[in-house]
């Protein structure tokens, strides 16, 4: 929901609009709607959502990945997770490509440095902040 200094935000009419876009199958209606359900605690709605929806983008094969690796909402699948964000990193430069590399890296620094330093070179070429620093 966007604010300025000259229209008062209106969140009932942000809510029915990502409400909306959600319902409709909107990859980022439902990123949107999940990420509410997930700062309200609700993982299991959020991966809901990430799981039954058919039209996927980069940040939200991201985020479902980030459900599976972590088992928020669902049982954990790091296998499936990881998955999830090669998909994702195959959409670059979507955003969410450029995360889902970086937490490719993160996955196999310890036990498959060469691996790993593909993926943070793929985050660090696709601007992710923390690989750039890495790099």
């Amino acid at each position: 929901l966007f604010t300025n200094t000259r229209s008062r935000s209106n969140v009932a009419l942000g809510l029915k609009c990502i409400n909306y876009a959600a319902s409709a199958g909107s990859p980022s209606g439902v990123n949107k709607k999940a990420v509410l359900l997930e700062s309200s605690g609700d993982w299991f709605g959020a991966a809901r959502l990430y799981d039954e929806t058919t039209r996927k983008n980069a940040l939200l094969l991201f985020n479902w990945g980030y459900c599976l690796v972590n088992g928020n909402g669902v049982e954990q699948n790091i296998d499936a997770g990881e998955s999830m964000w090669k998909q994702a990193v195959d959409m670059a430069p979507d955003e969410g490509s450029e995360e889902a590399a970086y937490f490719l890296y993160e996955q196999y620094v310890r036990e498959v440095k060469q691996e790993a330093r593909r993926w943070l070179k793929i985050s660090a070429e696709l601007g992710y902040q923390e690989a750039v620093e890495l790099i």
